[in-house]
């Protein structure tokens, strides 16, 4: 039997932290699961940090209540599996999409992105809400506990199984924004956690402590304002130095066409659509375009006649581009997913650098035998082009770099989801230093028009303010764009006329802004996360009653 709920505190508060506390079984598996599909609506394209606020603080109060159950420790870990399980499905229900592509192929194996894969990341936090309930006290100490312990859980998120960091809470703040400028200090993994704290600090306003009175109950409340407050004025402080234009032009392009249709056929169409760009849209001499990845449905560094396309329309500009390569060892050939840079030379597009992706997407791209036993099994699941990579998988990169093209500034380059990995622009190889902006390009096609696409742009352009280098992105029917070195979008990808019917076409001209001076986090990495890590929990040892 547990004890009776009674709360003190903010008495306007009491009875509804008594009756989220009361919650038991079914009652209490069913509302954590709407509060974490609700806290969901804080991250791209919405922004609504206020719900992540109420449904995280809604969850203090829900393990309050668990913490006094006979089995309080299955009873933390089902209500963080719960909040978790609802916030991963509403948040990447677009998943699903790749197999609604050939419905009658796959539509019966979707219960993998809807319940198995936000269940299996579940299992993270609801991990982190039983050990932070060993330490659990009715005190306001509990606000630092949880979010210690949950801080953790997502830096675990980021490198388990080759990491899927995807929504940290620190990414709620609109990227380019005051709040969002916090991430230069310290990095994402550090912005959620003082996230964290700020998020669940109305909770400490009610607990079950007989002592009276709100002042003591107020102070992680005030602490959160404090930090807002400051994070707020730091961060216009910081925009309103606005970095400069440099006198490089980059052309975005993308040619928007459908995933269901990409690979249909011999890919002439895909192609002459890009011909037709490089013809046709107003350019100068010395620009540098770039075009998403695997812009084009095939190998295009082994396709002479795609070569030669290139090579009659691109003049003395640059081309960046992303696309499949293959070598011929092995029976089957090895592939890379790369990134590649052309210029021509004697009327001829050659090959000046290349970058091959090293961070592979788990079950994507990376072979699934090397994440769990069995994974050729899933050869017969996973949809279209994803099957082809689990069964033999892309060959990783040796490291990210910085590439330093003839005649073009340094850069580093991304590819899809190798931009979730704060650690990856801040290390890049022993000439980190000398990169002046970041060349994203993504295949968005898979995911649809939604959330998808939305949030994996926003969390990009976290990199940019993580580093201080400007990002010229390129998606496939996602976001094309140039963001500059504060993380805001300075030119968007517009509608070209002529779309083949269902393609959406998104190209900008615009300059490349300038970069800014090394930020805090790239020369300090993470040592702000595991000193404030360590306050927090000193805090919640000064703070903490039975």
């Amino acid at each position: 039997m547990s004890e009776p709920i009674r709360s003190h505190g903010f008495t306007a508060l009491g009875p509804l932290h008594e009756a989220l506390a009361k919650l038991r079984g079914w009652a209490a598996f069913g509302f954590a699961i709407l509060l974490g599909a609700f806290a969901a609506l804080a991250f791209a394209p919405f922004h609504l940090t206020p719900a992540l606020i109420i449904s995280a603080s809604a969850l203090i109060w829900m393990l309050d209540g668990a913490r006094g159950a006979a089995r309080w420790g299955r009873a933390l870990f089902m209500r963080g599996w719960a909040f978790g399980y609802g916030f991963f499905l509403v948040g990447m229900h677009w998943t699903a999409a790749p197999f609604l592509i050939d419905p009658e192929k796959h539509a019966v194996f979707i219960w993998m992105p809807l319940i198995a894969l936000p269940g299996g990341m579940a299992l993270i936090w609801g991990t982190a809400a039983a050990f932070a309930g060993a330490f659990w006290s009715a005190s306001p100490s509990r606000i630092f506990i949880f979010s210690v312990f949950m801080a953790l859980a997502e830096l675990l998120r980021g490198y388990l199984f080759g990491g899927f960091p995807w929504n940290l809470f620190g990414t709620t703040w609109s990227p380019g924004g005051a709040l969002s400028q916090a991430a230069s200090l310290g990095g994402v993994y550090w912005l959620t956690l003082v996230t964290l704290v700020i998020c669940t600090a109305p909770a400490a306003l009610v607990d079950t402590r007989d002592a009276r009175g709100v002042l003591g109950r107020a102070l992680p409340a005030v602490m959160a304002v404090v930090l807002v407050a400051f994070g707020w004025a730091w961060g216009a402080q910081r925009l309103a130095a606005a970095p400069a234009m440099t006198e490089e032009t980059v052309l975005l392009m993308d040619a928007g066409v459908p995933q269901a249709e990409k690979y249909q056929g011999t890919g002439e169409e895909v192609l002459a659509r890009y011909g037709e760009f490089l013809r046709d849209i107003e350019s100068d001499p010395n620009d540098i375009i770039v075009w998403p990845e695997g812009a084009l449905p095939f190998d295009l560094l082994a396709n002479n006649y795609a070569l030669d396309v290139i090579s009659a329309y691109l003049g003395t500009r640059t081309l960046i581009v992303g696309t499949t390569r293959r070598s011929l060892e092995g029976a089957d050939g090895v592939y890379n997913n790369s990134l590649a840079v052309l210029q021509t030379e004697a009327g001829r597009a050659e090959l000046i650098a290349l970058y091959d992706k090293f961070r592979l997407v788990p079950f994507g791209e990376l072979p699934a035998t090397e994440i769990i036993p069995f994974g050729n099994a899933l050869a017969g699941i996973l949809p279209g082009a994803m099957q082809q990579m689990a069964k033999s998988g892309f060959e990783p990169g040796s490291e990210a770099t910085v590439l330093f093209p003839r005649d073009l500034p340094p850069f580093i380059a991304l590819i899809c989801y190798e931009a979730l990995f704060p650690e990856i622009t801040r290390t890049a190889g022993p000439q980190r230093d000398q990169a002046q902006w970041i060349v994203t390009v993504s295949n968005d096609a898979w995911f649809g028009t939604g959330m998808g696409p939305a949030q994996h742009y926003a969390q990009n352009r976290y990199r940019s303010i993580e580093t201080g280098l400007p990002m010229a992105r390129v998606a496939s029917r996602g976001a094309t764009a140039m963001v500059d070195a504060l993380g805001r979008e300075t030119a968007r990808g517009q509608r070209v006329a002529g779309d083949p019917q269902g393609w959406i076409s998104s190209v900008v001209r615009t300059p490349l802004p300038s970069a800014l001076p090394s930020t805090a986090y790239q020369r300090y990495g993470s040592a702000l996360f595991w000193l404030t890590l360590v306050l927090f929990s000193v805090l919640a040892f000064m703070a903490w009653r039975r």
